[in-house]
């Protein structure tokens, strides 16, 4: 036993990355209103897992899954990721990724943002994740993040 004591945390689940990342790979999801959110974690390699809790009664079960957002090569590599819900009155999710293209002579950074205008489908994160503006960049930021 710790001399502090038991560690009030237990391991839930475990879940393997295809490749490394770092603190800008993660970003926490809202969920409509109070509901669930959950993780998205992107891999270098290109790649993101999304990782959240079903309600399956008594008790709560972990998911993770690949999700795939659109106009993202398979062979770059994935430098930040953020998510945020839209400013009241809208609704919906916004989500945005930064990666490097490497097209031979010199890398190339882009930023991707994905959102859903369908009624219904704002917090959807597959229906999200088809809808993508991409945007070359003169630099890459290694940090995402937003502001109101």
């Amino acid at each position: 036993m710790s001399p502090w004591g038991r560690c009030p945390l237990v391991e839930d689940s475990f879940s393997r990355l295809g490749s490394q990342s770092n603190v800008y790979g993660l970003t926490a999801l809202a969920g409509p209103g109070t509901g669930p959110g959950g993780l998205l974690a992107a891999a270098l390699k290109g790649k993101v897992l999304l990782f959240r809790y079903l309600q399956l009664r008594p008790r709560l079960r972990p998911l993770a899954r690949e999700m795939q957002f659109t106009y993202i090569p398979v062979d770059a590599e994935i430098v930040s990721i953020d998510s945020f819900p839209k400013s009241p009155p809208q609704r919906g999710l916004v989500v945005g990724i930064t990666f490097i293209k490497d097209s031979g002579d010199k890398p190339s950074p882009f930023l991707n943002i994905y959102c859903d205008y369908e009624p219904g489908c704002e917090f959807d994160l597959d229906s999200v994740a088809q809808s993508c503006l991409n945007l070359e960049l003169h630099f890459t930021p290694f940090q995402l993040c937003h502001a109101q």
